[in-house]
């Protein structure tokens, strides 16, 4: 047997590893008994997500409970990002507004922006982080490596001017549990929402659907009628 031939035995072991390897890791996720969840209320941290909490800001303990899934690297999101902003500031003393993760495969940089946005929730600056990674997209949407990064941690430093930034830089290059909270984000709107796209919006569960030919102020309206559904059904009861 050549030199050769033991090399490329070698490399078929080595991906045939990572294959079992990659198996074992989806089978773990995939055990997850998702269904003892409710996707429409406010989920409360759990070992799966890292042991961090939902995003949730507004009326915290409201009956009424408006779940985003959005990837920070999707155009229409940041489009429609002002809209949530103007959402939230009319229903805040309302509603409970909550933001899950949920990074396309085909957006390079969507996943890398979470663990961004993550790292700044873990010092309480997500929001804030969230709204300066849409706000600025067009400086990280290209970039890759160490470039990134570098942009990540100067739009940090505007969305937390008293953040920590080493911590920052720290938490985004190591802290497993940021990994743990994206894809349990994903997986919860995977399974339970059964999420295609993004933006996509639930209220109380229910899907708000955007027509082909809707506007950013159609969309708008459409979720704000299923609030006030919502809302004048809990005032009923």
């Amino acid at each position: 047997m050549n030199k050769f031939t033991i090399g490329v035995i070698i490399l078929i072991l080595a991906a045939f590893g990572g294959m079992i390897i990659y198996s074992t890791m989806q089978n773990k996720e995939n055990s997850v008994d998702y269904s003892q969840y409710d996707a429409a209320k406010i989920i409360t941290d759990t070992e799966h997500s890292g042991g961090i909490a939902e995003h949730v800001r507004g009326k915290v303990d409201s009956e009424v409970v408006v779940v985003e899934y959005a990837d920070f690297q999707c155009p229409g999101c940041k489009s429609f990002w002002p809209k949530v902003e103007t959402m939230y500031d009319n229903y805040k003393d309302e509603v409970a507004f909550v933001f899950r993760n949920y990074p396309i495969s085909g957006h390079p940089n969507a996943r890398s922006a979470a663990t961004a946005a993550e790292a700044a929730g873990k010092q309480g600056y997500f929001w804030e982080m969230a709204d300066t990674l849409y706000t600025n997209q067009a400086d990280w949407y290209y970039e890759t490596g160490d470039s990134r990064t570098n942009v990540y941690i100067d739009l940090f430093k505007n969305a937390a001017p008293d953040g920590d930034v080493e911590t920052f830089k720290s938490v985004m290059a190591t802290d497993e549990t940021l990994e743990k909270k994206i894809n349990w984000d994903i997986n919860i709107g995977k399974e339970l929402n059964k999420v295609a796209a993004t933006p996509s919006f639930y209220v109380n569960g229910d899907y708000v659907s955007i027509g082909a030919n809707d506007s950013l102020d159609d969309f708008y309206n459409n979720i704000e009628a299923k609030i006030k559904e919502k809302l004048a059904a809990t005032k009923n009861k």
